[in-house]
Protein backbone atom coordinates (compact mmCIF):
# COMPACT_ATOMS: atom_id res chain seq x y z
CA UNK A 1 0.00 0.00 0.00
CA UNK A 2 1.58 3.28 -0.90
CA UNK A 3 1.09 5.96 1.63
CA UNK A 4 0.71 9.62 0.95
CA UNK A 5 4.06 11.13 1.13
CA UNK A 6 3.91 14.18 4.24
CA UNK A 7 4.89 18.01 3.73
CA UNK A 8 8.00 19.30 4.92
CA UNK A 9 6.59 22.29 5.40
CA UNK A 10 5.28 22.81 9.11
CA UNK A 11 2.73 25.48 8.28
CA UNK A 12 1.17 22.65 5.91
CA UNK A 13 1.23 20.28 8.69
CA UNK A 14 -0.56 22.50 11.26
CA UNK A 15 -2.72 23.30 9.11
CA UNK A 16 -3.62 19.10 8.45
CA UNK A 17 -3.41 18.77 11.58
CA UNK A 18 -5.86 21.57 12.82
CA UNK A 19 -8.38 20.03 9.74
CA UNK A 20 -8.41 16.46 11.20
CA UNK A 21 -8.87 17.96 14.45
CA UNK A 22 -11.95 19.79 13.24
CA UNK A 23 -12.98 16.71 11.71
CA UNK A 24 -13.10 14.79 15.11
CA UNK A 25 -14.27 17.79 17.19
CA UNK A 26 -16.92 17.68 14.40
CA UNK A 27 -17.68 13.90 14.60
CA UNK A 28 -18.53 14.11 18.35
CA UNK A 29 -21.10 16.47 17.59
CA UNK A 30 -22.64 14.38 15.00
CA UNK A 31 -22.50 10.99 16.95
CA UNK A 32 -24.31 13.34 19.92
CA UNK A 33 -26.89 13.99 17.42
CA UNK A 34 -27.86 11.03 16.56
CA UNK A 35 -27.60 9.13 19.62
CA UNK A 36 -29.78 12.10 21.28
CA UNK A 37 -32.19 11.59 18.14
CA UNK A 38 -32.27 7.49 19.02
CA UNK A 39 -33.15 7.98 22.65
CA UNK A 40 -35.89 10.95 22.11
CA UNK A 41 -37.93 9.11 19.39
CA UNK A 42 -37.30 5.88 21.15
CA UNK A 43 -35.99 4.24 17.96
CA UNK A 44 -34.70 1.42 19.63
CA UNK A 45 -37.86 0.34 21.06
CA UNK A 46 -36.95 0.10 25.11
CA UNK A 47 -33.61 -1.56 23.91
CA UNK A 48 -31.24 1.44 24.41
CA UNK A 49 -28.33 -0.17 26.28
CA UNK A 50 -28.42 -3.15 23.85
CA UNK A 51 -28.39 -0.87 20.70
CA UNK A 52 -25.68 1.25 22.25
CA UNK A 53 -23.63 -2.28 22.12
CA UNK A 54 -24.20 -2.65 18.43
CA UNK A 55 -22.36 1.00 17.93
CA UNK A 56 -19.44 0.12 20.18
CA UNK A 57 -20.74 2.59 22.90
CA UNK A 58 -22.02 2.46 26.91
CA UNK A 59 -24.52 4.94 28.56
CA UNK A 60 -21.40 6.72 30.04
CA UNK A 61 -20.13 7.62 26.98
CA UNK A 62 -23.32 8.22 25.02
CA UNK A 63 -24.58 10.51 27.73
CA UNK A 64 -21.28 12.39 27.33
CA UNK A 65 -21.89 12.50 23.50
CA UNK A 66 -25.64 13.97 23.44
CA UNK A 67 -24.29 16.03 26.31
CA UNK A 68 -21.99 17.97 24.16
CA UNK A 69 -23.73 17.98 21.06
CA UNK A 70 -26.43 20.19 23.39
CA UNK A 71 -23.91 22.58 24.18
CA UNK A 72 -21.33 23.12 21.95
CA UNK A 73 -23.15 21.83 18.59
CA UNK A 74 -23.22 25.08 16.87
CA UNK A 75 -19.69 26.59 18.05
CA UNK A 76 -16.42 24.76 16.46
CA UNK A 77 -14.43 26.70 19.04
CA UNK A 78 -14.24 23.11 20.94
CA UNK A 79 -13.99 21.06 17.73
CA UNK A 80 -10.30 20.44 18.53
CA UNK A 81 -11.11 18.92 21.79
CA UNK A 82 -11.09 15.18 22.87
CA UNK A 83 -14.41 13.82 24.09
CA UNK A 84 -13.48 13.36 27.76
CA UNK A 85 -12.10 17.47 27.32
CA UNK A 86 -15.41 18.61 25.57
CA UNK A 87 -17.75 16.92 28.06
CA UNK A 88 -15.89 18.02 31.42
CA UNK A 89 -16.19 21.94 29.98
CA UNK A 90 -19.85 20.90 28.56
CA UNK A 91 -20.78 20.27 32.33
CA UNK A 92 -18.77 23.42 33.56
CA UNK A 93 -21.32 26.53 34.93
CA UNK A 94 -21.56 28.71 30.99
CA UNK A 95 -20.23 31.54 32.93
CA UNK A 96 -17.00 29.77 33.40
CA UNK A 97 -16.10 27.89 30.18
CA UNK A 98 -14.54 31.48 28.67
CA UNK A 99 -12.82 33.05 32.01
CA UNK A 100 -9.47 32.61 32.89
CA UNK A 101 -8.62 30.25 36.12
CA UNK A 102 -6.05 29.38 38.10
CA UNK A 103 -4.43 26.04 38.10
CA UNK A 104 -2.63 23.93 40.77
CA UNK A 105 0.63 25.02 39.28
CA UNK A 106 0.04 29.04 39.63
CA UNK A 107 -0.75 29.13 35.87
CA UNK A 108 -3.94 30.81 34.45
CA UNK A 109 -5.80 29.60 31.67
CA UNK A 110 -8.94 28.89 30.19
CA UNK A 111 -10.76 25.81 30.25
CA UNK A 112 -10.34 25.20 26.55
CA UNK A 113 -6.20 25.60 27.57
CA UNK A 114 -6.29 22.96 30.38
CA UNK A 115 -5.57 19.43 30.21
CA UNK A 116 -7.70 16.83 31.15
CA UNK A 117 -6.73 16.49 35.06
CA UNK A 118 -6.61 20.64 35.03
CA UNK A 119 -10.10 20.78 34.29
CA UNK A 120 -10.77 17.61 36.81
CA UNK A 121 -9.15 19.91 39.62
CA UNK A 122 -10.89 23.04 38.37
CA UNK A 123 -14.16 21.24 38.63
CA UNK A 124 -13.33 20.11 42.09
CA UNK A 125 -12.38 23.87 43.08
CA UNK A 126 -15.70 25.33 41.46
CA UNK A 127 -17.60 22.43 43.50
CA UNK A 128 -16.30 23.56 46.55
CA UNK A 129 -16.55 27.02 45.61
CA UNK A 130 -20.73 26.53 45.27
CA UNK A 131 -20.86 24.29 48.76
CA UNK A 132 -19.35 27.22 50.62
CA UNK A 133 -21.60 30.05 48.51
CA UNK A 134 -25.15 27.74 49.18
CA UNK A 135 -23.64 27.45 53.13
CA UNK A 136 -23.14 31.47 52.77
CA UNK A 137 -26.30 32.13 51.29
CA UNK A 138 -28.20 29.83 53.86
CA UNK A 139 -26.68 31.26 56.56
CA UNK A 140 -27.19 34.94 54.84
CA UNK A 141 -31.22 33.67 54.43
CA UNK A 142 -31.22 32.37 58.13
CA UNK A 143 -29.84 35.83 59.15
CA UNK A 144 -32.06 37.91 57.55
CA UNK A 145 -35.27 35.34 58.97
CA UNK A 146 -34.15 36.51 61.94
CA UNK A 147 -34.10 40.20 61.57
CA UNK A 148 -37.54 40.29 59.99
CA UNK A 149 -38.65 38.34 62.60
CA UNK A 150 -37.14 40.97 65.23
CA UNK A 151 -38.14 43.72 63.38
CA UNK A 152 -41.98 42.45 64.04
CA UNK A 153 -41.15 41.82 67.37
CA UNK A 154 -40.10 45.07 67.85
CA UNK A 155 -43.07 46.66 65.43
CA UNK A 156 -45.29 44.58 67.47
CA UNK A 157 -44.26 45.84 71.10
CA UNK A 158 -44.48 49.59 69.64
CA UNK A 159 -48.08 49.08 68.56
CA UNK A 160 -49.20 47.51 71.99
CA UNK A 161 -51.12 49.65 73.90
CA UNK A 162 -49.57 51.21 76.39
CA UNK A 163 -49.43 49.41 79.85
CA UNK A 164 -51.36 51.65 82.74
CA UNK A 165 -49.64 51.38 85.57
CA UNK A 166 -51.61 52.46 88.78
CA UNK A 167 -49.82 54.52 91.27
CA UNK A 168 -51.54 55.05 94.52
CA UNK A 169 -51.67 58.38 95.47
CA UNK A 170 -52.65 59.19 98.85
CA UNK A 171 -55.99 61.97 99.18
CA UNK A 172 -54.94 64.82 100.20
CA UNK A 173 -56.71 64.86 103.68
CA UNK A 174 -55.14 61.28 104.11
CA UNK A 175 -52.72 62.51 107.38
CA UNK A 176 -55.39 64.93 108.74
CA UNK A 177 -58.04 61.94 108.70
CA UNK A 178 -55.33 59.51 109.96
CA UNK A 179 -54.44 62.05 113.05
CA UNK A 180 -58.05 62.45 113.86
CA UNK A 181 -58.70 58.12 113.54
CA UNK A 182 -55.69 58.24 115.41
CA UNK A 183 -57.21 60.66 118.07
CA UNK A 184 -61.00 58.70 118.29
CA UNK A 185 -59.29 55.93 118.44
CA UNK A 186 -57.42 57.10 121.91
CA UNK A 187 -60.97 59.05 122.80
CA UNK A 188 -62.74 55.87 122.51
CA UNK A 189 -60.48 53.30 124.57
CA UNK A 190 -60.48 56.67 127.34
CA UNK A 191 -64.01 57.40 127.67
CA UNK A 192 -64.49 53.07 127.87
CA UNK A 193 -61.89 52.77 130.68
CA UNK A 194 -63.72 55.93 132.33
CA UNK A 195 -67.01 54.17 131.69
CA UNK A 196 -65.16 50.84 132.87
CA UNK A 197 -63.44 52.73 136.07
CA UNK A 198 -67.25 54.62 136.88
CA UNK A 199 -69.34 51.60 136.82
CA UNK A 200 -66.77 50.00 139.55
CA UNK A 201 -67.11 53.25 141.44
CA UNK A 202 -71.08 52.72 141.32
CA UNK A 203 -70.91 49.27 141.82
CA UNK A 204 -68.46 49.93 145.50
CA UNK A 205 -71.02 52.92 146.18
CA UNK A 206 -74.11 50.60 145.81
CA UNK A 207 -71.83 47.80 148.06
CA UNK A 208 -70.65 50.62 150.86
CA UNK A 209 -72.31 50.48 154.36
CA UNK A 210 -74.55 53.73 155.04
CA UNK A 211 -71.83 55.00 157.27
CA UNK A 212 -69.19 55.28 154.41
CA UNK A 213 -71.95 56.95 152.17
CA UNK A 214 -74.10 59.39 153.75
CA UNK A 215 -77.93 58.68 152.85
CA UNK A 216 -80.37 60.75 154.29
CA UNK A 217 -83.98 59.26 155.01
CA UNK A 218 -86.98 61.01 154.11
CA UNK A 219 -89.79 58.48 155.21
CA UNK A 220 -88.80 54.71 155.02
CA UNK A 221 -87.24 55.67 151.09
CA UNK A 222 -83.06 55.87 151.28
CA UNK A 223 -82.20 58.98 149.71
CA UNK A 224 -79.45 58.00 146.49
CA UNK A 225 -78.68 61.77 145.63
CA UNK A 226 -75.20 61.54 146.37
CA UNK A 227 -74.91 58.64 144.15
CA UNK A 228 -76.59 59.81 141.27
CA UNK A 229 -74.53 63.35 141.60
CA UNK A 230 -71.61 60.69 141.74
CA UNK A 231 -72.73 59.03 138.45
CA UNK A 232 -73.03 62.80 136.54
CA UNK A 233 -69.62 64.01 137.43
CA UNK A 234 -68.19 62.27 134.20
CA UNK A 235 -71.30 63.43 132.04
CA UNK A 236 -70.22 67.14 133.24
CA UNK A 237 -66.83 66.49 132.01
CA UNK A 238 -67.59 65.18 128.59
CA UNK A 239 -69.87 67.59 128.22
CA UNK A 240 -67.48 70.18 128.78
CA UNK A 241 -64.84 68.42 125.77
CA UNK A 242 -67.42 67.63 123.28
CA UNK A 243 -69.35 70.18 123.81
CA UNK A 244 -69.51 71.70 119.95
CA UNK A 245 -70.20 68.17 118.86
CA UNK A 246 -73.18 67.56 120.77
CA UNK A 247 -76.78 68.32 119.25
CA UNK A 248 -77.40 70.69 121.76
CA UNK A 249 -81.45 70.31 121.77
CA UNK A 250 -81.64 66.68 121.50
CA UNK A 251 -79.55 66.94 125.23
CA UNK A 252 -81.85 69.69 126.57
CA UNK A 253 -84.46 67.61 125.65
CA UNK A 254 -83.48 64.37 127.64
CA UNK A 255 -82.40 66.79 130.47
CA UNK A 256 -86.01 68.37 130.63
CA UNK A 257 -87.64 64.94 130.81
CA UNK A 258 -85.01 63.97 133.33
CA UNK A 259 -86.13 66.99 135.40
CA UNK A 260 -89.76 66.54 134.47
CA UNK A 261 -89.71 62.53 136.14
CA UNK A 262 -87.68 64.31 138.90
CA UNK A 263 -90.69 66.70 139.91
CA UNK A 264 -93.56 64.12 139.58
CA UNK A 265 -91.93 62.47 142.36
Amino acid sequence: MNELALSDDLTVIETEIKSYQNIAGQSIFEIGRRLKHVKENDLAHGEWSHWLRSVNLNRTQATKFIKVSEEFSDDSTWNQLGLSAMYMIATLPEEERNVEHRTSKGEIKKPIDMTNRELEQLKRQLKQRDEQNAQLQSKVEQAQRSEEIALKQLEDEQNKEPEIIEKYMEPDDYQSIKNMNEYLVSEREYYKKLADDFRNEVKDIMNQSNHEVPLTKEGDYEDYTPILLKILEPTEVFIQNYKHHLNEQKVLNRLEKIINELKER
